[in-house]
């Protein structure tokens, strides 16, 4: 009977401590909150209320789930199944939107690597923009649609390579080697490409600034092997300082009499809603 007694009157001073808590004025209830806190949650005081008791099992049960779901929910993003479906599908059709590989070395140090025996051939459409590539080695790379701008790319090796469409401008090109390169259409705007190797690379539809074409028509030479052009051809080179044109070689870009360029990649493949699912 005694602790019946005790426990009662513990759960009565509970009772009375917030119900005196309500009524008093925004002054006392936030000098006499922390004390009416800590009676309220006191072993002997919670065991005395069953239904306070249950609603601590309750919110403690509550914040247990809370944290056990958080963690699965980590967990789960940390390995999602779909995600790595989605990147072993993207990587199997040769990268975004099936367009090409698509190799991110935006920034990279290259310096001296030979970038095809350790990531292949297939680099189109990768981006090399701002990469420091002195030296680096690309022969025979397909580097079609490939994002080279400000590439640091000094005495580099793109011998044989496919640079099809790729944006070049402002790059440092000093020395580097583009023997038997196709580089039609490439864009070489403000570029420096002083004591480059040119001997049967393809320029055709290539944008050099003019500057630039007349070094390079004073030294161009041979014929791609792949092409079958002419690199002083594909210059627009002629006999003389006075016949070296005075444009870009871009003719079909301001001449519709001129032949466009083929087609690089089908137009599906360009939509990745017409190639989901195959």
């Amino acid at each position: 009977r005694r602790a019946t007694t005790q426990r009662d009157m513990a759960s009565n001073a509970v009772a009375s401590r917030l119900s005196l808590t309500l009524r008093a004025p925004r002054e006392r209830r936030a000098r006499e909150g922390p004390r009416v806190r800590r009676a309220a949650f006191v072993p002997y005081a919670s065991s005395a209320s069953p239904d306070a008791s249950d609603h601590i099992d309750k919110v403690v049960a509550a914040a247990k789930g809370f944290t056990l779901a958080a963690a699965a929910a980590v967990a789960l993003l940390a390995a999602d199944p779909a995600c790595a479906e989605l990147n072993a599908r993207e990587a199997a059709r040769g990268g975004e939107f099936n367009r090409g590989s698509a190799q991110q070395f935006g920034g990279y140090d290259l310096t001296g690597e030979d970038v095809v025996a350790k990531y292949g051939k297939d680099l189109r459409l990768s981006n090399f923009t701002g990469a420091e590539m002195r030296k680096a080695k690309l022969r025979g790379a397909n580097l079609t649609g490939a994002y080279l701008m400000k590439a640091v790319a000094f005495a580099a090796d793109f011998e044989g390579a496919n640079l099809s469409d790729a944006l070049m401008d402002r790059a440092v090109l000093n020395n580097a080697n583009f023997k038997d390169a196709v580089m039609t259409r490439v864009v070489l705007t403000s570029s420096d490409l002083g004591d480059a190797v040119i001997e049967g690379a393809d320029f055709s539809d290539a944008l050099i600034d003019v500057k630039q074409q007349q070094a390079l028509c004073k030294y161009a030479n041979g014929v791609n092997s792949t092409t079958g052009v002419s690199t002083r051809k594909s210059l627009n080179c002629g006999g003389s300082a006075s016949m070296l044109r005075t444009s870009t070689p871009s003719g079909y870009m301001t001449d519709d009499s001129k032949a466009k360029p083929e087609a690089a990649f089908d137009a599906s493949r360009f939509s990745a809603y017409s190639t989901y699912g195959q």
